[in-house]
């Protein structure tokens, strides 16, 4: 049987993704907009956490009475923010109001900052030859990526830091809370797309700008959520194959659907590389590579043949 704190976590990841796959559709199904980019948005909705919301928690803490060890500096704010992460946690843990703001405040920057960060990185290769498209669109995960390594005040350089858990005032089973939470947030943004798509008047001159704005804001709720989830902020948890690839194997394998099949799109590729991994120890067997290429292996494998599916199932539905 399989333990339930697995499923929770697989059910976590899911809603996670369900998020960054309804970006990617509405910046590439919906605009008809090109860009490959999508950890962008996933690493800055993350590094919000560590650079600005730590930083709010440890002031309102400290106006509140908590010591905290120093934090003012580069050094001190890596070294010390395991202890100053605690620290806070037990001022949280009676101030319920003051956690749910900063869960609050903290999705509304990651959103804002996410869709502003992608629509300026986008928004110029739009109209530019393939060649051009594909340039920025390998680039600047990597240029991305290369700032928060080394940038340290963002999120600790590659030590990474601690955050604040601002929901220790629910003293439950955090996988249980985070499956619940995703899953309302995921909710909220497919109501709040449906309406979106309802309203919404294509012929708009700001078009563009609005879909790679909404797009990326949502993809970044992904990442802050996830650092939220890990209580801990590294660059190495927002890579481009995991926040980038997979999900847009499950935007094509839904054939840029908007509705269920989106759903299934996300669950199936879920669910198929969770099996690579569970079987991974008896495949390996089998294989006349290294087991560390295997999942990009599959990925470029199934990404084809869902580009094929996925154009056949679009062209249909324009026929």
């Amino acid at each position: 049987m399989v333990d339930s704190g697995v499923l929770l976590v697989a059910g976590v990841y899911f809603f996670l993704m369900i998020l960054v796959a309804q970006g990617i559709s509405l910046i590439v199904g919906y605009g008809r907009l090109h860009f490959l980019g999508y950890s962008v948005p996933v690493l800055v909705g993350g590094l919000t956490v560590s650079a600005l919301t730590c930083r709010v928690a440890y002031i309102v803490a400290e106006f509140n009475g908590a010591i905290l060890l120093p934090w003012y500096n580069q050094g001190s704010w890596v070294n010390n923010s395991q202890v100053n992460a605690e620290v806070v946690n037990g001022f949280l843990i009676s101030q319920p109001i003051w956690s749910v703001s900063l869960f609050i405040f903290s999705l509304s920057v990651a959103f804002f900052l996410g869709g502003l960060v992608t629509w300026m990185t986008a928004r110029p290769a739009q109209g530019l030859s393939p060649e051009y498209l594909a340039i920025i669109s390998y680039t600047a995960p990597f240029l991305f990526a290369f700032i928060g390594r080394n940038f340290i005040p963002l999120s600790g350089g590659t030590m990474g830091v601690f955050v604040p858990n601002i929901f220790v005032f629910l003293n439950f089973d955090k996988n249980i809370i985070f499956f619940i939470i995703s899953g309302c947030v995921a909710l909220g943004v497919t109501v709040g797309l449906q309406k979106f798509y309802e309203t919404d008047i294509r012929p708009d001159s700001f078009f563009s700008h609005k879909v790679l704005f909404l797009g990326g804001g949502i993809i970044s709720l992904a990442g802050c959520l996830l650092s939220f989830y890990f209580l801990f902020v590294v660059q190495a948890n927002f890579h481009q194959a995991f926040w980038g690839w997979w999900p847009l194997l499950m935007v094509v394998l839904a054939g840029f659907d908007r509705g269920w099949r989106l759903f299934v799109g996300v669950f199936i590729v879920h669910v198929f590389r969770n099996m690579v991994i569970i079987f991974r120890p008896v495949v390996i067997e089998f294989l006349f590579f290294p087991v560390a290429y295997l999942e990009s292996a599959l990925l470029g494998v199934f990404l084809i043949l869902g580009l094929i599916l996925g154009c056949r199932y679009s062209t249909k539905k324009q026929v």
